[in-house]
Formats: C-alpha cells, structure tokens, sequence
C-alpha cells in the first residue's frame, strides 16, 4: 500500500482498496462457514443429556456471541483506512481461528459423546 522513495512516503490507494475487499470477502466467507457449522452442532446437541447438554449449549451460545462480534468486526473492517486496517485484520484472523478451533473441539466431544 506504501513506498518508502527519496521523494517520501506514498500511498497505493487502489492496492489497499483491493486488499481490504479481498480479505473482507475471504473473513466474510469464512465467518459464514463458520456460522454453519455451529448451527450443525447445535443440532448433534439433541441427543445429549444432564451436564453435557448444558455446557455443550453453553459454549455454543458464547460462539454464537463471537459470531455476532465478527459480523461487527467486518463491518469496522469495512470502514477502516489504512491506519487500522492491519490491527482489525489481525483482531479478526485470531477470532475467526480461536472459532474454528473450538469447532474442532466440540465437534470431537459431540462425536465421542454419539459413540457412548
């Protein structure tokens, strides 16, 4: 987005208008995917019982919340120039991973819990 000449520091208008399209759409997508999948594992909740039921929800919800944040984010993300877009960037790529990871998790525990 920058070059650094003899002449001072200049800006790439287009290329940071590019950059932060693309990366809004690809986190977009995957906040989506994302959504999808806790909505698939809030249905494999059905068949658990007790406490696990319970805490199973419980973490589903609070990633619920998440998704809500990273729809903010996106938004922000959208609005931002180039002074923030690299921290929003970063904000949003170690949600959207922590997300998928959890992901992982629960879809194991739900799994392990299907074969009892």
């Amino acid at each position: 987005w920058f070059s650094v000449s003899n002449q001072g520091v200049q800006t790439d208008a287009e290329k940071f208008k590019q950059d932060k399209e693309a990366f809004g759409k690809s986190a977009g997508e995957k906040a989506t995917a994302l959504k999808d999948q806790v909505a698939g594992l809030w249905k494999k909740t059905e068949g658990l019982t007790g406490d696990d039921k319970a805490h199973t929800e419980k973490e589903l919800a609070e990633l619920g919340k998440k998704h809500e944040r990273h729809e903010k984010q996106l938004k922000e993300l959208a609005d931002a120039g180039q002074d923030r877009f690299e921290s929003i960037r970063q904000d949003i790529t170690r949600a959207l991973e922590e997300v998928d990871q959890k992901i992982a998790e629960l879809t194991k525990k739900l799994e392990k819990a299907k074969d009892k």
